[in-house]
């Protein structure tokens, strides 16, 4: 068990129980991206009390929805409590699509975009897992993770892989991925499949990601950060496409020099003039792939 400490106030303690093994294998940069997700939102949404992290040792079996925990005689249960605003019965599903928390007014209270649990779930899934969420509105919550002790073969064969990109795409090379740590993107897409898997990918990298569904959430995200190394705009979006938010933002005198890379699915004759014309620094087509998004980021921000 270890000692409680205090962080802004709020007691935070981590305990282990006993019968808990000193190893596991299992995927350890998606494990800790899941672990960081649910503790920076735990503190998020705890003014007082306290967040705890517990981890023990489970039975497998029936009560499951994953084959790997199913099929497991045990399996690892890593659980994040707090005592802060809790979520309601109806919103407990609710919270883990993109974009959506407990209600309209968190996110102007607290802050985020809501896609820190969408992804969380996600690389829970690739873990062979899957998170459970108990909550009581005004006590708290606790977010479960539970996955096999033994990454299932599967999810190994998916972990090898540097993103889940085209799979023959070559990784870029080291010293390029070392230099990519720090920056910060803005990145933008109506498509939550798109959002994750650039996302992750970029993540890995050490790149920070501020993803936006729409073009408002990244006008809003522009007002709101001081510092964006760059932006990658979906072109195809509804009500305002990537081109017209390109003009919108090419109008503030303090993102004229803004690197902002378009990103389209369709590679029509007069694309890349159209969003050159628009205001974009430069052209690419979905799905990118790990290299030449790599290139895109050091073209545009080491300049």
């Amino acid at each position: 068990m270890f000692q409680p400490t205090l962080t802004e106030g709020i007691e935070f303690s981590v305990s282990i129980a006993p019968h808990v093994p000193n190893t596991v294998t299992t995927d350890a940069p998606r494990l800790q991206q899941v672990l960081k997700n649910l503790l920076s939102n735990a503190f998020k949404f705890t003014r007082r009390g306290r967040v705890e992290l517990r981890i023990d040792l489970e039975p497998g079996g029936s009560r499951f929805n994953a084959a790997g925990l199913r099929a497991a005689p045990q399996v690892l249960a890593v659980a994040v409590s707090d005592t802060g605003i809790g979520i309601p019965p109806e919103k407990h599903e609710l919270i883990f699509e993109a974009f959506q928390q407990a209600n309209s007014s968190t996110s102007r209270t607290f802050g985020g975009t809501g896609l820190g649990l969408t992804i969380s779930r996600e690389l829970a899934r690739l873990l062979g897992g899957e998170i459970r969420l108990r909550s009581t509105p005004g006590e708290g919550s606790t977010f479960t993770l539970y996955f096999p002790l033994l990454l299932p073969v599967e999810s190994r064969e998916d972990a090898a892989e540097p993103a889940p990109q085209k799979p023959a795409a070559a990784a870029p090379a080291t010293e390029v991925v070392a230099k990519l740590r720090g920056c910060r993107v803005l990145l933008v897409d109506d498509d939550v499949h798109n959002l994750f898997a650039v996302t992750s990918l970029l993540e890995r990298y050490g790149v920070q990601v501020l993803p936006a569904r729409d073009a408002q959430d990244c006008f809003d995200l522009l007002a709101s950060n001081r510092r964006v190394d760059l932006v990658l705009m979906d072109v195809m979006m509804p009500e305002i496409d990537g081109l017209e938010a390109t003009r919108r933002i090419r109008r503030l005198p303090e993102h004229a020099s803004l690197p902002i890379v378009a990103l389209t699915a369709k590679a029509l004759p007069g694309d890349r003039e159209r969003c050159l014309e628009a205001g974009c620094s430069d052209f690419a087509t979905k799905p990118v792939g790990p290299e030449t998004l790599a290139a895109l980021l050091s073209k545009w921000t080491w300049r």
